[in-house]
């Protein structure tokens, strides 16, 4: 059965190639436009892995994050940020607090992003 991949990015154009990738590779990818967008979706259909922009209007990366992470039902989703965002040491090491299992920096490399998300999921 395929893995489902949740990407949340308020760039459309950017949930359609990652979608079109991903489901190339044989993923099932659902996408949202905004945390609002994404938490009423995983509250609905399971995923096995989100990965979550960091800025975006209104819920930011960091706040989608932390409300998953409150709600009981969501808290244990595998969590990655696909972002520009460049985090340092100190930014890596909260990351590692929240769970974050990786952070992957656009522009990223299609073939990385593949390998990087089954590696996650357990492929």
């Amino acid at each position: 059965m395929a893995k489902k991949v949740m990407v949340v990015d308020d760039e459309p154009d950017l949930c359609e190639t990652v979608k079109l990738l991903l489901d190339g590779k044989g993923f099932e990818t659902v996408t949202a436009l905004s945390g609002a967008e994404a938490l009423k979706k995983l509250r609905k259909e399971p995923v096995d892995l989100v990965l979550v922009d960091f800025f975006m209007p209104e819920m930011t990366g960091r706040g989608l994050v932390d409300e998953i992470r409150k709600d009981p039902k969501l808290k244990k989703l595998k969590l990655a940020f696909l972002t520009v965002a460049l985090f340092g040491e100190v930014g890596r090491e909260d990351l590692q607090k929240l769970g974050i299992l990786d952070y992957i920096q656009k522009p990223f490399d299609n073939e990385d992003l593949v390998r990087r998300v089954k590696k996650m999921v357990g492929e």
